[in-house]
Formats: C-alpha cells, structure tokens, sequence
C-alpha cells in the first residue's frame, strides 16, 4: 500500500515540476495523517442472532482494526492560484469478506484548484472535488453521510465527504459579510441509445451568507438549498426539494464561558407529487467554569426533525436528510452507526433528540468527556399494522483522550444504548432486544 502512495505521490509531484514553465511555484506542501481504530461492537442490529443485512453479517459480538490513510499535497502558485489533491485509503484489517475486496484501493479524495481576487478583491472561485461545510453541518456537510465503501464494514468511520462543487465565495469589504454560492453534481446519469431524456441526475444548488457581529463575538447566517432530480423517464415527476434556514451563535460576553447556538431549517418543494412541509432544528447552550484546575464544561442541546405520520396523504411532513456533518455527535455514537444495521433505523428524520454533555481535564493532557442522549420519535409511527410507541431509548457515550504528543493523540470511546419501547417494536423478530454497546 505504501508502494502505491508514494508511487501516486511522486507523479504529482513530477506534474507539480512542471507547472513553473507556466507559472512560478511559491510553496509547496506535502502531508496527511493516519488514523487506526481498534472497534468492537456487540448486538449494534438489536438482535440477539447473526443475521445478515445488506450482504453483511451482524454477528451479536465482533471486533476488527481498521486504518485510514490520508496524503496530501498543495501548491501556491503566481496570481492567487492554490491546487490541493490529496489521496485516502481506507482499509479493514486483512479483510477477505467479498471477493476482488479493494483494501489497497487508493483514491482521490481532494483535487480542486482555487482561485483568489478573480475580477475584483475579495472574489475567489473553488473548482473541483472539495469539502463544503455549511456551518455546523446540520444540513450539508457530508456528501454522502450514509456511504458504506464496500471494503469498510464501520462505514460510520467513512472519512470521504468531498463534493463535486464549484463554489464561488465573497468577503465584502466594508462589513463583515461572506457571500457564498455553490452548484454540486451529486449524480451524473447520461442518456443513452434508447432514451434520449436524461436519467436520474441529481444537482445540489446553495447560497449562503455568514455575517460576523462587529459588537460582539457572535455569528448569524442565513442560507438556500436546492436540491433536483431529473428522471429518466418524462412520465415521472421530478423530485425536487428547497431549504431555507438560519443559524446563529453566540460566546456572552456578560457571562464568561457561556455561549449559546441555534439553528433552524424549513423544507418545500415536492417529491413523487407530495408536497414538502418538513423541518428542523436544535438549540443549545454551554458553560466553561472559569478559574477552576479541571476546566469541566457542561452543555445541553435539544433537537427536532419532523416526522410523517400519514402516509397516504400528499403531504410529506418529514424531514428530509440532505448530507448532514456529525449525526454521531448529534444522535449518539451507536445510533448513528445502526443506520445500517437494521430496518427501521435511528436516523435524521422524525427524531427529537435531548442531549447532555460534561468534560473535564484532570490533568494537562488527558481530557474526559460523557454524554447522554435522549432519543424520541417527533411522531408516533406507522408500520405494517401497529402504532409503535415514540421511545427509542437513551444512549451514554463516553470518551477519554491523551494527547501523547503534538502530532499524536489516543483515545478511546465507549458507548451504551438501552432500547426503548419503540425501538423495541421496531425491532423485526425480537420480543424483547438487549442492549447495545460499542467501543473504539
């Protein structure tokens, strides 16, 4: 594998060689990082058997190692001009689960050019495969946040989160305001021989302004999300769903170590002939104690993605997940990674979510931090022939990190989920699932 890195690496940099006949090079950088995880989960479908969804064996208890490789290399060239590329391997221990398994596949992750003061100051132009991260990620963030590379069997560790994207951004000068605009190919679908419309072609449209208070340390931005679906077929609607949200954080200055955020989203636009009327949001606040030894911190935040409890009519009330950033921050570890798992899964829509969060420092390098979540359908559900109840349960995460040195960090994290009554119902062929831990 490492052959192959560096063999990859070397022909960029040839490229990188040649550039100066065309423009001078001012910096070059080359770097990445690596990251292995030791996982072992017990009972993650809520059944007590070892069943197989999706082609993938849920035994009750099983560990493995994986490893994450990242190398990148940017340049800075004359006029403003950066290139970034940068390569991911992502790989399970000796994995020989399906046949022609790609462990040493390496692949592109980054490659985009930017562009800086184009045509006036403060304009600069991003083109390429690149990360595109709306605020804290609640609503675009990830392109694919339930992408499960077929040579990685905890595709919740899926690191790859790059869009095809070009974006344009605006730092206006007088005030501090940055105007953003991105178009996305997020499916490319062509026609062929015997249909000549297009097919299946999904395109991602997004504006966004982010607004720094001059009088204060907070921030406010507002954003417009499109997303269309173009069928194959001219007989078949075109889904097509719009977003308009607002987010806004705050550090008090009146109180020090309190800061607040919030943020709120609403969905229109129609999918299949139902008409779009979901949304979502979440609030939360934290304090940092000031002048003790420990540094411990407590913060609380509340949650709400709609849900959808009649199906036959034409209103969809349901929120609809775009490529959410950090669901397992924001749902719980375990029930972000049953996405996967089971039918009927703990997922970003019709899901109201109280979470609780302290950390402390006992000494300089060690932190501590435990977390629980509570975790409720926002209606109750109809499924096959029974209401299920909304209680999904309630999950501890807790984690434990040592910083060895500058470039190096451990850590080991631990999670629980107690299955609530409907989560219980939920569950296909189990009277009564057990709990469900996971550690990393």
């Amino acid at each position: 594998m490492s052959k192959k890195i560096l063999t990859i690496l070397a022909a960029v940099l040839l490229v990188g060689v040649t550039v100066p006949a065309f423009a001078a090079v001012q910096n070059v950088k080359v770097g990445g990082d690596i990251t292995i995880r030791g996982i072992y989960r017990s009972n993650l479908d809520f059944l007590k058997d070892s069943s197989s969804t999706r082609g993938v064996s849920n035994k009750d208890t099983t560990g493995w190692l994986m490893t994450t490789t990242r190398v990148y290399v940017s340049s800075e060239l004359t006029d403003n001009v950066a290139a970034v590329i940068r390569l991911v391997n992502e790989r399970d221990w000796a994995d020989n689960r399906a046949a022609g398994a790609t462990n040493d596949q390496i692949d592109l992750d980054l490659a985009y050019i930017k562009l800086s003061d184009m045509f006036a100051p403060g304009l600069s132009a991003t083109l390429g495969r690149q990360e595109i991260l709306l605020g804290e990620g609640f609503v675009v963030g990830n392109s694919n946040p339930l992408a499960s590379p077929e040579n990685l069997f905890a595709w919740d560790y899926n690191s790859r989160k790059s869009f095809d994207a070009i974006r344009l951004d605006y730092e206006v000068a007088t005030v501090p305001l940055i105007l953003t605009g991105v178009v996305s190919k997020i499916n490319e679908d062509y026609a062929d021989d015997t249909d000549n419309d297009v097919g299946n072609d999904v395109d991602l449209y997004v504006v966004n302004a982010n607004y720094q208070v001059p009088t204060a340390e907070a921030e406010v931005e507002g954003y417009f999300i499109a997303r269309d679906e173009k069928r194959a077929s001219k007989d078949t609607a075109n889904p097509n769903d719009q977003t308009f949200g607002l987010r806004a954080a705050h550090n008090v200055a009146a109180v020090p170590g309190f800061s607040w955020k919030g943020e709120f989203a609403k969905q229109w636009g129609k999918t299949l002939g139902n008409t779009n009327k979901g949304y979502a949001g979440y609030v939360g606040a934290e304090y940092a104690f000031q002048d003790i030894t420990w540094e411990p911190k407590v913060g609380l935040t509340y949650a709400l993605y709609t849900g959808d409890d009649d199906a036959a009519d034409t209103s969809n009330d349901a929120w609809i997940s775009l490529y959410p950033d950090g669901l397992a921050d924001r749902i719980g570890a375990i029930a972000y990674a049953s996405g996967q798992h089971r039918s009927g899964a703990i997922t970003d829509t019709n899901l109201q979510v109280v979470k609780l969060i302290g950390s402390i420092q006992p000494v300089e390098k060690v932190g501590l931090s435990l977390a629980w979540f509570n975790l409720q359908r926002a209606k109750a559900t109809k499924l096959r022939r029974d209401t299920y109840k909304k209680n999904l349960g309630n999950e501890i995460d807790l984690g434990i990190n040592y910083a060895y040195s500058e470039d190096v960090a451990m850590g080991l994290l631990l999670g629980y989920l107690i299955p609530g009554k409907g989560l219980k119902q939920e569950t296909e062929g189990a009277a009564d699932p057990t709990n469900s831990a996971d550690a990393i």
